[in-house]
């Protein structure tokens, strides 16, 4: 299994090699204009994806990230998990950190980290997929998307410690 597992990649690049000699289509200039349609959008996507980064940089400076985690703690979150849910709707790098942090501090089943795996799978980086993705649709009035998306992951952050709570 392991032999033809690794056969599968080489298989198939000459696969597509052997496609694009016999065939009429001028594939290496489509490939050519993927290649620019794909560095156009990337271009296009730089302002958003620094202008984000610099965001996330200054909400985790200027300490309302800790403020919001110290309310979670107070409602009885555990710490660990307060500050994976402030950190999951804005950075995914991040919260996957805290992930496995909460998972080698409080273990994987213990209820930050069931609470906190649920969230994770339930949930995406609301910020950053609304830039990107308004950003490279063009889109200018996003009107309700920012609300909605926070009401899902508010829906999912809730029902996750709502399920952990169940489970142990």
């Amino acid at each position: 299994m392991t032999q033809l597992a690794s056969a599968v990649v080489p298989t198939v690049i000459a696969l597509c090699g052997i496609i694009i000699l016999f065939s009429k289509k001028p594939m290496f200039d489509i490939f050519i204009g993927g290649i620019k349609d794909g560095a156009k959008t990337a271009i296009g996507l730089f302002p958003t994806l620094c202008a984000l980064m610099c965001a996330v940089a200054m909400f985790s400076a200027c300490g309302v990230s800790e403020v919001i985690a110290d309310f979670f703690e107070g409602i009885g979150v555990p710490e660990g998990l307060a500050e994976f849910i402030v950190m999951r709707p804005i950075s995914g790098a991040a919260s996957t950190a805290m992930l496995a942090d909460i998972f080698k501090n409080e273990g994987a089943d213990s209820r930050a980290g069931i609470a906190a795996s649920v969230m994770m799978a339930a949930s995406d980086t609301v910020i950053y997929v609304i830039s990107v993705y308004h950003s490279a649709a063009g889109i200018k009035k996003s009107r309700f998307t920012l609300f909605v998306a926070l009401a899902s992951m508010t829906a999912a952050t809730v029902l996750s410690v709502i399920i952990s709570r169940r489970i142990i």
